[in-house]
């Protein structure tokens, strides 16, 4: 049935979205009450803004959703699916109010923050956080409920075959050549078992086959988890052990443990993704949007922090449509800039885009005013742990960025490379297709080539 292919897994993918966007805004809004004991302006405006950010970003996952399953309520279903997608449909309505009064309540702690007024707000932020709550358990609730429609249009099907299946019967026995049909089906059987057999032996076979890969991805992420979480456990443990001799209050304690909690939840976010591409599950959320905008609506969130002595330039064709996975690609610019700022002390960082309709490619550039990279790591420069700076023994990164940007980029057909300029600095280039392509190993030959 088509609501089974086009509904579930867009529905899906974009309530997942959803949910990880609503833990993001709640960090948010955490880091903000923080930053305004602390009384620190600054780092207080960022996680504003951040905020307000990521409930635009809900609002686009959530009419994604919400047009989806109006779309199919008008099809021509049976009135038990009819009856779901009326209840889903319900139930996204009650999200998007509890929502919008979420908003509004964090609109009003803003607002009191803003004024630099000194009411007491214990009672309006523990009904935000029940509001928090509330949004995310109705939003598991809502993805059980996509399943649970799936499962039911799955044995609806099942039930029409074994309808079909039994009418069959009927008319051959009314035939009168009961043993025609029985020498049929006996033959019929012998052939569906041979091919079951094979094909159960071939499964047990590719079984065998992916738990041998199994136990050595196994072993490469026990040392990838390994190596990277214990980098932001010791500067926790530094600020307990400040705080309880006194050397720090315990304000500044929080404060620092909150950061490298985030920093932590970042390297354990990563880590997964390299998990999930190791093992072939990364899915890819294709979507038709404007390239030109995201590159602004990302190089402005930047300008919005930076220190005076870098600037970010954009050069941009403007109306430029790309079919990608818009969250993914944004992933990939974010690490590039990312790394652009880490090692541009002072200088420019330019952002270009440009495209070739007649090739089916867009390129964009990120080129900086730093270092460049080391001449030993350039040939491997987007493989896991690959952090070895031009000045020092090592970047303070994770080193997994480069490898995770390579695989969404390969993902998509597309190709991803980086060379040091001749005066100064490095570029990074990336290049997707315009469209979609539907081999895309096929397409990444072809651009490298």
């Amino acid at each position: 049935m088509k609501v089974l292919s086009d509904l579930n897994m867009p529905v899906g993918q974009g309530i997942t979205r959803m949910y990880s966007i609503q833990q993001m805004q709640q960090n948010s809004f955490d880091d903000t009450i923080t930053y305004q004991k602390l009384s620190n302006q600054k780092n207080y405006e960022i996680a504003k803004i951040q905020f307000e950010s990521y409930s635009n970003e809900w609002n686009y996952e959530f009419k994604k959703v919400k047009d989806l399953t109006d779309t199919f309520l008008n099809y021509d279903l049976d009135d038990d699916t009819i009856k779901d997608l009326t209840i889903m449909s319900t139930n996204l309505n009650e999200i998007e109010s509890i929502h919008l009064q979420y908003i509004q309540k964090v609109g009003q702690v803003f607002n009191t923050y803003d004024n630099n007024q000194v009411n007491n707000l214990d009672t309006t932020i523990t009904a935000i956080k029940a509001q928090q709550n509330q949004i995310n358990l109705k939003t598991i609730l809502l993805n059980d409920e996509v399943q649970k429609l799936t499962d039911s249009l799955n044995a609806g099907v099942e039930e029409s075959k074994q309808k079909s299946f039994t009418l069959q019967m009927i008319i051959i026995a009314s035939t009168g050549v009961m043993s025609l049909a029985l020498g049929y089906f006996l033959n019929l059987i012998n052939k569906d078992l041979v091919r079951e057999v094979i094909k159960k032996t071939r499964s047990l076979q590719n079984a065998n086959k992916k738990l041998e890969r199994m136990n050595v991805l196994k072993d490469d992420f026990i040392n990838i988890a390994s190596h990277e979480l214990k980098s932001p456990l010791h500067p926790i443990y530094g600020f307990v052990e400040l705080a309880r001799n006194g050397d720090i209050g315990s304000e500044e304690a929080l404060a620092g443990i909150s950061k490298q909690a985030r920093q932590l939840e970042e390297v354990a976010n990563r880590i997964l993704d390299v998990s999930r591409i190791d093992n072939g599950i990364l899915y890819l959320s294709y979507e038709k949007f404007s390239l030109s905008d995201l590159l602004i609506e990302i190089s402005s969130s930047y300008r919005l922090n930076l220190d005076e002595k870098i600037t970010i330039e954009t050069v941009l064709e403007k109306e430029i449509d790309v079919e990608a996975d818009r969250v993914r690609i944004g992933q990939v610019i974010r690490n590039l800039i990312n790394n652009a700022l880490k090692f541009t002390e002072k200088g420019n960082i330019k952002i270009t885009m440009q495209s070739n309709i007649q090739k089916n490619f867009v390129e964009v550039t990120i080129s900086d005013s730093g270092p460049g990279i080391h001449k030993d790591i350039l040939p491997n420069l987007f493989n896991k742990f690959i952090t070895k700076g031009p000045k020092s023994e090592s970047w303070n990164g994770n080193g997994l960025g480069g490898d995770l940007s390579r695989e969404i980029i390969n993902a998509h057909g597309g190709h991803i490379f980086a060379d040091n300029n001749k005066d100064v600095g490095a570029t990074f280039k990336v290049t997707i297709p315009v469209m979609k392509h539907l081999n895309t190993k096929e397409l990444h030959q072809k651009i490298m080539n």
